[in-house]
């Protein structure tokens, strides 16, 4: 971590300095500024190698897989991934359709059929569309995935700007069905961004679109088995103008998303009431910026425990810049982005964010649309502000955990997110959540409400850590300093290139589990499991069909866990 640390820094130009907030453009350095008419990004670990890689959608050029290379670089991967379709795309999702442990794409295009990308597990990518009966042909602005009636399996939303939407049904077998009708979201406005979350706090996502042309929005509310009821009116949340993105996040901390949207002229800020409906607070917030707004995103750019605000705008057609607002804990928001690499004039469309270098800061990465270039924004904030990851991997839920809602406890604040896939405008953020936890030493507690409709708490866990989560182990992994317990592995040799050897030493007999873990939390290989005596045991892994990278071998016996980090290179 310090050498990828180090290298970002080496790389970082054009430090700015505003509200004790900092953010680098680590763009050309990066190897991520193509130009050209760049329009959506999705953000998503494809390799399961740790690290957030991004795709860019593009007309008329190449759209682009940018893996990240884990020094502050990244590389273009398209064309050997199979993926560098070149036509015009304006939107992508990842989401893993088919629950193996790899995240799967889809493309939304322009007057072309869309196209679902299968992801093979080594690299590369399969297209299946047209098996899979999502291959529409119309002008799509958005794209989602989301288990609507919590089957298992994630469902697809295709919104289209010049016919009426479409609900796909995921069969669990690779093949979707269309459903719009019956799930009563046959929306034909002029569709722009659209997102499922669940906005009422009953367990199940519910879906918001924007439009443009001055076309109400809607909010369509999920009964829970993916049927869908227009209640937009009901809800005040039927605004009208000429709305482009959409994302959401807790303003107040009060346990309720809240809805930005982002549109030609004044934006607009949803508060929700947590009674069902929603206060427009836009005004009192300060947040109506006047630019030709597209992508917008929710973040703790300073990790203080409150969701801040970044707004995209195109600055040729409207000379607005793009702005960060951030929260004040009052329901208003001050833009602090004023003479900064995050006030960009260029023609911005789709914004997204990850934590690229995994330093415990959220970065921001924009689509340009023109000869400027696409953008890496590095946060390089240094308050003393603590935080935590947690990326959730579904068991009886969808493996992605698409849905899942995460709450966090911890000094004297209670933080909420959802994984989310599809938002902002014609983006994806990364599937990882990420809370600021400003001066708070522990967590008191972390919380997850599965799809599944199970529920599972953790308490006292350690700040500035990332930890995964898998459905129903009731563990926590770790993965950023495992704490070694009162426990005695060994493993070598490391790196391994054909076989990893253990020993291990126990005090007393009992229990025993040795496991293999990726750096997504997903069990490649089980060793051990069950009773054994006191003393000496030795065993051994001979990874026949696991890629080259890193792994995390996970030792729990009734003293203790032990987590070991090994480099797998055949």
């Amino acid at each position: 971590m310090k050498k990828i640390l180090l290298l970002f820094g080496l790389v970082m130009s054009t430090e700015v300095s505003y509200s004790q907030v900092h953010f680098q453009d680590a763009s050309t350095q990066a190897g991520i500024d193509n130009t050209g008419k760049n329009y959506g990004i999705a953000i998503g670990d494809y390799n399961n190698d740790g690290k957030e890689d991004i795709y860019v959608c593009r007309h008329t050029l190449p759209n682009l897989l940018y893996r990240n290379d884990g020094d502050g670089t990244f590389t273009d991967v398209a064309a050997q991934a199979g993926i560098a379709h070149e036509g015009a795309t304006t939107c992508s999702v990842w989401g893993d359709i088919d629950n193996d442990g790899d995240l799967d794409l889809y493309l939304g295009n322009q007057d072309e059929s869309n196209i679902l990308y299968l992801n093979n597990g080594d690299g590369s990518f399969t297209d299946i569309s047209e098996s899979a009966g999502v291959n529409t042909p119309y002008r799509t602005r958005a794209v989602l995935f989301s288990d609507i009636d919590q089957d298992g399996f994630i469902d697809l939303y295709v919104a289209n700007m010049t016919a009426y939407n479409y609900m796909f049904r995921n069969n669990g077998n690779h093949t979707f069905t269309n459903i719009t009708e019956e799930s009563n979201t046959q929306d034909f406005g002029v569709a722009m961004g659209s997102i499922f979350f669940d906005y009422d706090n009953d367990g199940d996502p519910d879906l918001y679109l924007t439009h443009d042309a001055n076309q109400p929005n809607i909010l369509y509310q999920n009964d829970g088995t993916g049927r869908f009821t227009d209640v937009s009116v009901p809800s005040n949340a039927n605004y009208a103008g000429q709305g482009m993105g959409v994302d959401v996040g807790d303003v107040n901390n009060d346990g309720f998303l809240d809805i930005y949207i982002t549109n030609l002229y004044t934006n607009t800020l949803l508060l929700n009431n947590g009674n069902g409906g929603f206060s427009d607070i836009t005004a009192n917030a300060g947040v109506g910026d006047l630019g030709m707004g597209w992508g917008t995103l929710w973040l703790d750019c300073d990790n203080d425990g409150r969701s801040d605000i970044y707004v995209s705008n195109d600055s040729y057609f409207s000379p607005y810049p793009n702005l960060l607002y951030q929260n004040m804990s009052d329901n208003t928001f001050q833009p602090i982005s004023q003479g900064s690499p995050l006030a960009s004039m260029y023609g911005g469309y789709g914004a997204a964010s990850a934590d690229f270098n995994n330093d415990g800061r959220v970065d921001i990465f924009l689509a340009n649309n023109g000869n400027d270039g696409n953008q890496l924004f590095v946060n390089l904030t240094n308050n003393e502000h603590n935080w935590v990851k947690v990326k959730l991997r579904g068991n009886q839920s969808n493996r992605s955990a698409i849905g899942a809602r995460v709450e966090i406890e911890a000094g004297g604040k209670k933080m909420i997110d959802e994984v989310i896939a599809g938002a902002s405008y014609a983006s994806q953020n990364s599937l990882i959540l990420h809370f600021g936890l400003a001066e708070a030493e522990v967590i008191d507690r972390l919380r997850i409400l599965w799809p599944s409709g199970l529920v599972e708490e953790f308490e006292q866990l350690d700040v500035n850590n990332s930890y995964i989560v898998n459905e129903g182990e009731n563990t926590v992994v770790n993965i950023s300093t495992p704490e070694k317990a009162d426990v005695a592995l060994q493993a070598w040799p490391t790196p391994f290139t054909n076989k990893l050897n253990f020993t291990l030493s126990l005090k007393q007999a009992g229990f025993l589990k040795l496991t293999i873990l990726d750096l997504s939390g997903k069990v490649v290989a089980q060793l051990a499991e069950g009773g054994y005596p006191a003393g000496h045991h030795s065993f051994e892994w001979l990874p026949e069909k696991a890629v080259p990278g890193v792994y995390i071998c996970h030792l729990h016996t009734k003293e203790g866990q032990q987590f070991i980090r090994t480099i797998f290179m055949p």
